[in-house]
């Protein structure tokens, strides 16, 4: 528990399972509805959700091709028109960038994450830690709201086992 990411370790750990268990018993049909007309669908966030884990890894030290360049940079927002990847690619390309993350994380340096950061989070602390903090909260944050259109769509909840 003396690494200063460990904490942080923790929280991309059981957001990995969380995640998959927000995808059970969602259909691919069901993964595109959207509840409104301002809002996102399931599929969007769950391929948001992996990009930006992807995305994590750049401020690791560990960067890896983003399967999904175009999709959401810039702060794009939804676009019918733009083809997302099924609910199987989606878990294809989660389990890979959690193996990349996990490694990333067990081998990044102290002196790596006191680093100052190409991106100024939100959060104050302009350090790649401070980067990815604001990274697990993102993540975190898309989980929740996967978690609740899981409810809104299956009618059962996201189960944290």
């Amino acid at each position: 528990m003396n690494k200063p990411i460990y904490f942080l370790e923790n929280i991309f750990n059981l957001n990995t399972r969380l995640f998959n268990n927000t995808l059970a018993g969602v259909t691919e049909e069901q993964s595109s509805e959207r509840i409104s007309g301002h809002s996102n669908s399931f599929k969007w966030i769950a391929t948001h959700t992996v990009w930006a884990r992807y995305n994590t890894l750049m401020f690791l030290g560990k960067p890896a091709p983003n399967p999904y360049p175009g999709l959401f940079e810039n702060f794009k927002p939804y676009d019918a028109s733009d083809k997302y990847p099924s609910l199987e690619e989606i878990k294809t390309e989660w389990k890979k960038v959690s193996d990349l993350l996990k490694d990333a994380l067990s081998s990044v340096s102290e002196e790596h994450l006191a680093a100052d950061s190409p991106l100024k989070s939100p959060i104050g602390d302009f350090t790649n830690a401070g980067t990815i903090a604001f990274l697990a909260q993102h993540e975190s944050y898309d989980i929740g709201q996967l978690g609740f259109l899981k409810k809104y769509l299956t009618k059962e909840a996201m189960a944290y086992n």
